[in-house]
Protein backbone atom coordinates (compact mmCIF):
# COMPACT_ATOMS: atom_id res chain seq x y z
CA UNK A 1 0.00 0.00 0.00
CA UNK A 2 1.26 3.35 -0.61
CA UNK A 3 1.82 5.75 2.07
CA UNK A 4 -0.29 8.74 0.37
CA UNK A 5 -3.13 7.14 2.74
CA UNK A 6 -5.38 6.22 -0.50
CA UNK A 7 -8.88 5.13 1.07
CA UNK A 8 -9.73 2.69 1.82
CA UNK A 9 -6.94 0.95 3.75
CA UNK A 10 -6.39 -2.18 5.19
CA UNK A 11 -3.17 -3.70 6.85
CA UNK A 12 -2.97 -6.86 8.08
CA UNK A 13 -0.04 -9.33 10.34
CA UNK A 14 0.43 -12.27 9.05
CA UNK A 15 -0.42 -13.76 12.10
CA UNK A 16 -3.86 -12.17 12.71
CA UNK A 17 -6.31 -15.18 12.91
CA UNK A 18 -9.85 -13.99 12.97
CA UNK A 19 -11.07 -17.15 15.21
CA UNK A 20 -8.52 -16.19 18.14
CA UNK A 21 -10.33 -12.71 19.05
CA UNK A 22 -10.94 -13.99 22.26
CA UNK A 23 -7.39 -13.05 22.73
CA UNK A 24 -7.49 -10.05 20.95
CA UNK A 25 -8.60 -5.90 22.04
CA UNK A 26 -10.51 -3.74 19.47
CA UNK A 27 -9.99 -0.65 19.33
CA UNK A 28 -13.17 1.23 17.14
CA UNK A 29 -13.10 5.08 16.25
CA UNK A 30 -16.68 6.21 14.60
CA UNK A 31 -16.45 9.51 13.63
CA UNK A 32 -17.79 11.45 10.62
CA UNK A 33 -15.09 11.04 8.75
CA UNK A 34 -15.35 7.24 8.46
CA UNK A 35 -14.86 4.47 10.43
CA UNK A 36 -11.23 2.83 11.75
CA UNK A 37 -10.65 -0.04 13.60
CA UNK A 38 -7.08 -1.65 15.40
CA UNK A 39 -7.04 -5.23 16.73
CA UNK A 40 -4.17 -5.45 19.67
CA UNK A 41 -3.39 -9.09 20.58
CA UNK A 42 -2.68 -9.47 23.56
CA UNK A 43 -0.50 -12.54 23.43
CA UNK A 44 2.27 -10.66 21.43
CA UNK A 45 1.79 -7.13 23.08
CA UNK A 46 1.22 -5.97 19.40
CA UNK A 47 -1.04 -4.20 16.75
CA UNK A 48 -1.81 -6.60 14.01
CA UNK A 49 -4.78 -5.03 12.12
CA UNK A 50 -5.79 -1.47 10.90
CA UNK A 51 -8.37 -0.89 8.83
CA UNK A 52 -10.29 2.17 7.67
CA UNK A 53 -13.65 2.55 6.05
CA UNK A 54 -14.31 6.27 4.39
CA UNK A 55 -18.16 7.56 5.07
CA UNK A 56 -17.55 9.68 1.62
CA UNK A 57 -18.78 7.91 -1.60
CA UNK A 58 -17.50 9.57 -4.85
CA UNK A 59 -20.34 11.50 -6.96
CA UNK A 60 -22.81 11.14 -3.57
CA UNK A 61 -23.74 13.44 -1.78
CA UNK A 62 -24.96 11.85 1.23
CA UNK A 63 -22.30 10.19 3.46
CA UNK A 64 -21.97 6.20 3.84
CA UNK A 65 -24.48 5.45 6.14
CA UNK A 66 -22.60 3.89 9.59
CA UNK A 67 -24.58 0.64 9.78
CA UNK A 68 -23.53 -0.04 6.59
CA UNK A 69 -19.90 -0.44 7.05
CA UNK A 70 -20.43 -2.19 10.42
CA UNK A 71 -23.00 -5.12 9.15
CA UNK A 72 -20.06 -5.62 6.32
CA UNK A 73 -17.25 -5.68 8.20
CA UNK A 74 -16.25 -9.73 9.72
CA UNK A 75 -14.19 -8.43 12.33
CA UNK A 76 -16.52 -6.35 13.72
CA UNK A 77 -19.05 -9.60 14.53
CA UNK A 78 -16.45 -11.45 16.34
CA UNK A 79 -16.33 -11.55 20.28
CA UNK A 80 -13.09 -9.64 22.16
CA UNK A 81 -11.53 -9.77 25.70
CA UNK A 82 -12.62 -5.49 25.44
CA UNK A 83 -13.48 -3.60 22.88
CA UNK A 84 -12.73 0.34 23.03
CA UNK A 85 -14.60 2.82 21.12
CA UNK A 86 -13.55 6.58 20.66
CA UNK A 87 -16.26 9.03 19.53
CA UNK A 88 -14.88 12.11 18.04
CA UNK A 89 -17.60 14.94 18.49
CA UNK A 90 -17.57 18.90 19.12
CA UNK A 91 -20.76 18.31 21.23
CA UNK A 92 -18.82 18.09 24.76
CA UNK A 93 -18.51 19.90 28.31
CA UNK A 94 -16.10 19.31 31.03
CA UNK A 95 -16.87 19.39 34.55
CA UNK A 96 -13.90 19.60 37.20
CA UNK A 97 -14.13 16.66 39.31
CA UNK A 98 -14.58 17.71 42.79
CA UNK A 99 -17.74 19.61 42.16
CA UNK A 100 -18.81 16.63 39.35
CA UNK A 101 -22.36 15.23 40.51
CA UNK A 102 -23.00 12.30 38.62
CA UNK A 103 -26.79 12.59 39.23
CA UNK A 104 -26.52 15.83 37.70
CA UNK A 105 -24.80 14.71 34.34
CA UNK A 106 -27.32 15.56 31.74
CA UNK A 107 -28.08 19.03 33.62
CA UNK A 108 -24.17 19.84 33.04
CA UNK A 109 -24.45 19.13 29.37
CA UNK A 110 -27.80 20.68 28.33
CA UNK A 111 -26.66 23.56 30.30
CA UNK A 112 -24.39 24.18 27.64
CA UNK A 113 -26.16 22.84 24.62
CA UNK A 114 -30.33 23.98 25.45
CA UNK A 115 -31.28 22.99 22.47
CA UNK A 116 -30.48 19.36 23.18
CA UNK A 117 -33.47 17.19 23.16
CA UNK A 118 -34.39 15.34 26.31
CA UNK A 119 -33.93 11.85 24.10
CA UNK A 120 -30.23 12.82 23.47
CA UNK A 121 -27.54 10.28 24.73
CA UNK A 122 -25.12 11.62 27.01
CA UNK A 123 -22.17 10.19 27.97
CA UNK A 124 -18.98 10.48 30.51
CA UNK A 125 -15.92 9.91 31.05
CA UNK A 126 -13.07 10.26 33.87
CA UNK A 127 -10.64 12.89 32.95
CA UNK A 128 -7.38 12.00 35.61
CA UNK A 129 -5.58 14.82 33.48
CA UNK A 130 -6.63 17.41 34.14
CA UNK A 131 -8.92 16.15 37.07
CA UNK A 132 -12.42 16.51 35.49
CA UNK A 133 -15.10 14.94 33.95
CA UNK A 134 -16.17 15.33 29.75
CA UNK A 135 -19.90 14.98 29.11
CA UNK A 136 -20.48 14.32 25.64
CA UNK A 137 -23.54 13.53 23.20
CA UNK A 138 -22.52 11.76 19.78
CA UNK A 139 -24.27 12.21 16.32
CA UNK A 140 -27.35 10.06 15.99
CA UNK A 141 -26.22 7.53 14.01
CA UNK A 142 -23.20 6.60 16.25
CA UNK A 143 -25.21 6.82 18.96
CA UNK A 144 -27.82 4.08 17.69
CA UNK A 145 -25.29 2.11 16.84
CA UNK A 146 -23.31 2.27 20.57
CA UNK A 147 -26.41 1.07 22.04
CA UNK A 148 -28.19 -1.73 19.92
CA UNK A 149 -24.56 -3.22 19.50
CA UNK A 150 -21.91 -2.08 22.13
CA UNK A 151 -24.34 -1.27 24.62
CA UNK A 152 -21.81 -2.88 27.25
CA UNK A 153 -18.84 -1.26 26.16
CA UNK A 154 -16.15 1.48 26.86
CA UNK A 155 -17.05 4.35 24.98
CA UNK A 156 -14.14 7.17 24.95
CA UNK A 157 -14.60 10.58 23.95
CA UNK A 158 -11.95 11.63 22.10
CA UNK A 159 -10.49 13.81 24.32
CA UNK A 160 -10.27 10.63 26.73
CA UNK A 161 -7.59 9.53 24.54
CA UNK A 162 -6.19 12.61 23.12
CA UNK A 163 -5.10 13.84 27.18
CA UNK A 164 -3.69 10.72 27.46
CA UNK A 165 -0.90 11.06 25.06
CA UNK A 166 -0.33 14.51 25.93
CA UNK A 167 -0.22 13.34 29.75
CA UNK A 168 2.84 10.89 28.29
CA UNK A 169 4.38 13.58 26.29
CA UNK A 170 4.96 16.01 29.17
CA UNK A 171 5.26 14.61 31.90
CA UNK A 172 8.81 14.59 32.15
CA UNK A 173 9.07 18.28 31.45
CA UNK A 174 7.91 21.60 32.99
CA UNK A 175 8.07 22.70 29.14
CA UNK A 176 4.83 23.75 27.44
CA UNK A 177 3.15 21.93 25.03
CA UNK A 178 1.05 22.14 22.53
CA UNK A 179 -0.94 19.40 20.68
CA UNK A 180 -3.53 19.78 17.67
CA UNK A 181 -5.88 17.40 16.39
CA UNK A 182 -7.75 17.46 13.89
CA UNK A 183 -11.32 15.97 12.81
CA UNK A 184 -12.95 16.08 9.27
CA UNK A 185 -15.11 19.45 10.44
CA UNK A 186 -13.52 20.64 13.69
CA UNK A 187 -9.66 21.20 15.29
CA UNK A 188 -9.20 20.69 19.25
CA UNK A 189 -6.21 22.43 20.93
CA UNK A 190 -4.71 21.73 24.10
CA UNK A 191 -1.93 23.28 26.20
CA UNK A 192 -0.56 22.00 29.12
CA UNK A 193 2.37 23.63 31.26
CA UNK A 194 4.21 22.29 34.35
CA UNK A 195 2.18 19.18 34.09
CA UNK A 196 -0.97 21.06 34.07
CA UNK A 197 -4.00 21.45 31.12
CA UNK A 198 -4.16 25.30 30.87
CA UNK A 199 -6.29 25.10 27.71
CA UNK A 200 -8.70 22.29 26.19
CA UNK A 201 -11.30 23.37 23.65
CA UNK A 202 -12.65 22.47 20.09
CA UNK A 203 -13.61 25.14 17.22
CA UNK A 204 -15.21 23.75 14.20
CA UNK A 205 -13.32 23.88 11.21
CA UNK A 206 -14.51 23.41 7.49
CA UNK A 207 -11.76 24.91 5.07
CA UNK A 208 -8.48 24.45 4.70
CA UNK A 209 -7.55 27.82 5.79
CA UNK A 210 -9.35 27.85 9.16
CA UNK A 211 -6.48 25.33 10.94
CA UNK A 212 -4.04 28.34 10.27
CA UNK A 213 -6.73 30.98 11.58
CA UNK A 214 -7.42 29.25 13.99
CA UNK A 215 -3.71 28.72 15.21
CA UNK A 216 -3.05 32.89 14.49
CA UNK A 217 -6.39 33.78 16.30
CA UNK A 218 -6.31 31.26 19.46
CA UNK A 219 -3.32 29.96 19.73
CA UNK A 220 -1.60 33.49 19.48
CA UNK A 221 -4.15 34.81 22.43
CA UNK A 222 -2.79 32.34 24.80
CA UNK A 223 0.76 33.82 24.24
CA UNK A 224 2.11 31.04 22.11
CA UNK A 225 5.20 32.07 19.84
CA UNK A 226 5.70 30.86 16.45
CA UNK A 227 9.00 29.29 17.51
CA UNK A 228 7.39 27.15 19.68
CA UNK A 229 6.79 22.96 18.94
CA UNK A 230 3.28 22.85 17.82
CA UNK A 231 2.48 18.75 17.83
CA UNK A 232 -0.18 17.35 15.64
CA UNK A 233 -2.26 14.66 15.25
CA UNK A 234 -5.41 13.59 12.85
CA UNK A 235 -6.35 14.00 9.60
CA UNK A 236 -3.72 15.98 8.17
CA UNK A 237 -1.07 14.40 6.01
CA UNK A 238 2.97 15.67 5.11
CA UNK A 239 2.81 18.80 3.07
CA UNK A 240 -1.03 18.65 2.54
CA UNK A 241 -2.85 21.84 2.52
CA UNK A 242 -3.51 21.54 6.37
CA UNK A 243 0.38 21.09 6.89
CA UNK A 244 1.16 23.83 4.86
CA UNK A 245 -1.22 26.18 6.57
CA UNK A 246 0.20 25.25 9.67
CA UNK A 247 3.53 26.24 9.18
CA UNK A 248 2.62 29.77 8.08
CA UNK A 249 1.95 30.02 11.86
CA UNK A 250 5.08 27.92 13.64
CA UNK A 251 7.87 26.50 11.80
CA UNK A 252 8.46 23.79 14.18
CA UNK A 253 5.08 21.57 13.44
CA UNK A 254 5.86 17.87 14.63
CA UNK A 255 3.37 14.96 13.70
CA UNK A 256 2.43 12.70 17.06
CA UNK A 257 2.88 9.33 17.03
CA UNK A 258 1.08 7.25 19.83
CA UNK A 259 2.98 6.74 22.97
CA UNK A 260 2.11 3.55 23.97
CA UNK A 261 4.02 0.03 25.51
CA UNK A 262 2.47 -2.43 22.64
CA UNK A 263 4.26 -2.84 19.41
CA UNK A 264 3.15 -2.11 16.03
CA UNK A 265 3.05 -5.10 13.53
CA UNK A 266 5.87 -4.28 10.50
CA UNK A 267 2.92 -3.96 8.11
CA UNK A 268 1.88 -0.10 9.88
CA UNK A 269 5.09 1.19 8.55
CA UNK A 270 3.19 2.29 5.70
CA UNK A 271 0.97 4.68 6.96
CA UNK A 272 1.64 7.89 9.21
CA UNK A 273 0.60 6.59 12.77
CA UNK A 274 -0.55 10.39 13.71
CA UNK A 275 -3.50 9.97 11.82
CA UNK A 276 -4.81 7.05 14.24
CA UNK A 277 -3.36 8.24 17.72
CA UNK A 278 -6.73 8.21 19.58
CA UNK A 279 -7.42 4.77 18.04
CA UNK A 280 -3.83 3.29 19.45
CA UNK A 281 -4.11 5.47 22.79
CA UNK A 282 -7.24 4.19 23.32
CA UNK A 283 -6.51 1.08 25.44
CA UNK A 284 -4.01 2.92 27.15
CA UNK A 285 -6.65 4.59 28.62
CA UNK A 286 -8.32 1.81 30.59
Amino acid sequence: MATSQIYPLELLDETLDINATDNYDLSLELSEEGVSLAVLDLLRGKYVMLRHYSREIADEVSPRPLNDIIEADDFLKRHYRKVFIVVPTMKYTMVPAPVYEPSLKDDYFRFNYTEESGESSVYSNKLPFPDAVVLFSPADDVAEALASRWNDVTVWHHTRPLLQHVYSACRSSDDRYIHVHLEKNFITAVIAENRNVTFCNSFPSTAIADAGYFLFSVLDRSGVRNDETIHVSGIVELYSEVHLSLLNFAANIRFASPMIRQSYSYVMNEVHLHRWLNLFTAVACE
